[in-house]
């Protein structure tokens, strides 16, 4: 009895200890990657992480870089920027995230050096994506940051068709004249973890793969991807989780050789994001970034 005690008290522990949400396998891309039910119930506002780099027996330089992620109330992420340096400036990607009342993403707007395109999404009663549209979007407000939509132009308009089965779900694209060009099938185990992702082009057959392993709690420890599948190129993903399930360690590889390692230290009091560190392999080059919070 002792022992189902300890875990129904340890079950909201392990399932509001994690900031980072892998499942994707898209931490730290243009994505949503946060767990937004830890942020909400932290009260996370603002994430601010700073840029610095150490080159091999060099001391570290700070950058003057950031990478900045805010949160609306709700947990949901709102936007995100990144500063790099461009030629003999710096300048500033802006992510924008909209959200419908089912917590879903409808648009996610970039800025990029030609002004702003957005990707918007339009969705069934089942949550399935039902169109897709590519946009440039003129910006009418004072500057990047203080976006304010003008005109909109639509570039480009996908729609999707849906099919599952009990170990398989395939979703039909369409491109703008309404023609099938490309099939997504998705492959579930027994269990309905996913061993397998395909996407396949209907003209030309070229074929690419994405597989998947999962270490002993079910988390994602390996993800491989396979852009053309008749040859052997491949770049993999392996990935290790401390003992409440926040990730540690991402290991970046192309075709078997070992590329970046990224490790992520967390503050063991609070179990918040401390640092990342990007080591490249081969130059030993790493980039630091060392994060700092706001709250609501």
């Amino acid at each position: 009895m002792k022992f189902f005690i300890l875990i129904i008290l340890l079950i909201p522990i392990l399932g509001t200890t994690q900031l980072l949400d892998n499942r994707k396998c898209n931490v730290f891309s243009d994505d949503n990657f946060f767990y937004e039910d830890f942020i909400k119930k932290n009260k996370i506002k603002k994430i601010t992480g700073t840029i610095s780099t150490k080159k091999s027996l060099q001391v570290i330089e700070q950058r003057n870089l950031v990478n900045t992620y805010l949160f609306d109330k709700q947990g949901r992420l709102e936007k995100q920027y990144r500063s790099f340096n461009y030629s003999t400036r710096k300048d500033t990607t802006f992510f924008t995230y909209f959200y419908n009342i089912d917590n879903q993403i409808t648009t996610k707007r970039t800025s990029d050096s030609y002004g702003f395109f957005s990707n918007n999404y339009k969705y069934n009663k089942d949550g399935l994506m039902l169109s897709k549209s590519y946009c440039r979007d003129e910006n009418i407000g004072t500057d990047k940051n203080h976006f304010k939509l003008g005109k909109q132009h639509v570039i480009v308009e996908e729609t999707f068709s849906h099919q599952k089965t009990d170990s398989t779900a395939a979703i039909k694209t369409y491109n703008t004249h309404g023609k099938e060009y490309q099939l997504f099938t998705t492959f579930f185990n027994d269990l309905g973890f996913i061993t397998k992702e395909e996407k396949k082009l209907i003209i030309n057959k070229k074929k690419s793969i994405i597989t998947y392993k999962y270490n002993d709690k079910g988390l994602v420890s390996e993800k491989t991807t396979f852009p053309n599948f008749n040859k052997k190129e491949n770049t993999a993903q392996k990935y290790k989780y401390d003992e409440f399930g926040n990730l540690e360690y991402i290991d970046e590889y192309t075709n078997g050789k070992h590329i970046t390692h990224n490790e992520i230290i967390y503050n063991k009091s609070t179990l918040l994001m401390k640092a990342l560190l990007i080591q490249d392999i081969e130059t030993n080059y790493i980039k630091i970034i060392k994060y700092k919070y706001e709250y609501w």
